[in-house]
């Protein structure tokens, strides 16, 4: 049996991007490899199983794994010696590219980093062991290409469960927005939602917009207070860490969904600051809620015509809106697009594009 070893120094944040390796443990269980995670916390990996729905009892913590690379306690020989016997390694990278000799290695970068691994010669002698550098998105890529140049680039869209979530056959009259309230990487920008969305309400008054989001820790609870208070008198609601049952049932009633990240944001300046890719946009699509983002980062990748809106200021977003609310049959058609054009972002066409990866 092939043996594979996945690195993720971020696994107990339960993240989008966990989720992307999960499920790429996911996908090699299904193609016949021992899978064994870098990490000293076995317990970690069972909440994965039950935040992400995949059957993932047969993966492994390899604790030795983590103490070799994420504690510093080893030279570049305990390494070899450690990994080189594994068939495939998958390796989130946090900002910097690191010695890897299993038989197939593959890097997988989820942020758009500007400059990445430090020393040009000494990430030319990285990349000669590396066989593919597997991008989020091709916003992703572009920036990080700019200054790598590593020749081994491929896009692999985030994995979108889309067969799981459904349509209402009463959509409700519900903007909904899905993102962490404490976000570490790019704020979600429900500020500027609650300030579209009191601009918009007047001229909608029988809608409401629900923010969900994960929060955790001071800082989140912080933020989340700062938002109620700019939400006071208006018909916004709030739901924190909801269960995935609760986000279907939302996504499925939901007629509209906005998000904000990279709002005033340069991209070219700021690229780490707007939205990679977009999972929740695509979820949101999967259910026939109409997506009105902002028109930056990997957002752009995701809406065709058709299928939604890209915007860059609040009028926009609400002139958008307005037309959804006042137009049923406009409505109804970009629903049925968006569902259409979701499907270009599923779990199987992830894991066909990764077995043929591995092949190659």
């Amino acid at each position: 049996m092939p043996k594979a070893l996945i690195f993720d120094p971020y696994i107990d944040t339960l993240g989008g991007g966990e989720r992307y390796t999960f499920f790429v443990a996911k996908t090699l269980l299904d193609l016949g490899y021992q899978v064994e995670f870098a990490w000293n916390n076995k317990q970690d990996l069972l909440k994965a199983q039950s935040r992400f729905n995949f059957d993932l009892t047969k993966i492994q913590a390899n604790t030795k794994a983590h103490e070799l690379f994420f504690e510093n306690k080893s030279n570049l020989i305990d390494r070899f010696l450690f990994t080189h016997h594994y068939d495939l390694i998958f390796y989130l990278s946090d900002g910097g590219l690191p010695f890897l000799f299993g038989r197939k290695n593959f890097i997988h970068i989820q942020a758009p980093f500007k400059s990445l691994g430090g020393n040009k010669l000494l990430s030319k002698i990285k990349l000669t062991l590396i066989n593919k550098i597997i991008y989020n998105s091709k916003f992703t890529r572009d920036v990080v290409e700019r200054s790598l140049h590593s020749g081994k680039d491929k896009v692999l869209y985030p994995p979108i469960d889309t067969d799981q979530f459904q349509s209402s056959s009463k959509k409700e009259n519900i903007i909904l927005s899905v993102g962490r309230f404490d976000s570490p990487s790019h704020s979600k920008r429900q500020d500027v939602l609650i300030d579209a969305f009191k601009k918009f309400s007047p001229q909608a008054k029988n809608y409401k917009l629900v923010l969900v989001g994960g929060v955790k820790g001071k800082h989140g609870n912080t933020q989340v207070r700062e938002l109620k208070k700019r939400a006071r008198n208006l018909p916004i609601e709030f739901v924190l860490n909801a269960d995935f049952n609760t986000l279907k049932n939302l996504y499925a009633k939901a007629k509209i969904f906005w998000h904000a990240a990279g709002f005033q944001i340069d991209e070219k300046e700021n690229p780490d600051k707007v939205e990679h890719f977009g999972m929740t946009t695509v979820e949101a699509m999967s259910a026939g809620t109409i997506p009105i983002v902002i028109a930056k980062g990997g957002q752009k990748e995701i809406i065709t015509r058709g299928s939604g809106f890209l915007c860059d200021t609040i009028d926009e977003i609400i002139n958008s809106t307005l037309q959804l609310i006042r137009n049923d049959n406009l409505r109804n058609k970009m629903s049925l697009q968006s569902i259409k054009q979701a499907k270009n972002f599923s779990q199987d066409n992830f894991a066909q594009n990764l077995a043929n990866l591995i092949k190659s």
